[in-house]
């Protein structure tokens, strides 16, 4: 998403990070990928139960799709780290206007359940030229 942080800018979006480490992790993490976000710690997962992010199961963690995934990432270059908190504890994608209303929302299935880059500007374009 770093690639596309130009484009979340010139639709007037933030993108912020949300994580289960602390503030050294969350800046170890965000020099590692030359991140340009701001990143909230949440070692309590406030946030991740404020917003009802689900847990996952065994078949969410190892499964043929979370396998291929890893794969894939790894063929990109892309080395997991060591997880950070509670790895059972799946993600989510929220996209929340000025008046802090949830616009749109993406609750992960699994570890490797993500919108891409592309749909999440297409989303965003969709909610913040509306009127335009």
């Amino acid at each position: 998403m770093h690639r596309e942080k130009g484009q979340f800018d010139s639709l007037g979006t933030k993108v912020i990070l949300v994580g289960m480490g602390t503030p050294k992790q969350a800046e170890s993490f965000r020099s590692s990928y030359n991140l340009p976000f701001k990143i909230i710690c949440d070692p309590h997962k406030s946030l991740y139960k404020a917003y009802g992010l689900l847990k996952a199961g065994i078949t969410d963690i190892v499964s043929p799709k979370v396998f291929i995934s890893g794969l894939r990432a790894l063929g990109k270059g892309h080395i997991p780290g060591v997880p950070v908190g509670d790895v059972s504890q799946l993600s989510g994608v929220f996209i929340i206007d000025k008046d802090s209303v949830v616009r749109y929302a993406h609750y992960s299935r699994d570890i490797a359940d993500y919108p891409s880059a592309v749909e999440l500007l297409q989303e965003a374009s969709r909610i913040f030229t509306k009127g335009a």
